[in-house]
């Protein structure tokens, strides 16, 4: 899944259950948020750790 974007792509992984989303916790807040507003792309490997329910 990660190569399917290209070489600008990143695959940012959630380390919790079930699907990880934008909402899963606030490594994928601070991604997306960071994208929009500056186009700034998380380095390769990033994990987002899972966040209690």
């Amino acid at each position: 899944m990660a190569r399917q974007p290209g070489r600008a792509g990143v695959l940012l992984t959630y380390e919790g259950q079930g699907h990880g989303s934008v909402t899963s916790g606030p490594c994928g807040v601070d991604a997306v948020d960071g994208h929009l507003a500056g186009l700034a792309v998380p380095p390769r490997g990033t994990h987002g750790p899972a966040v209690p329910s």
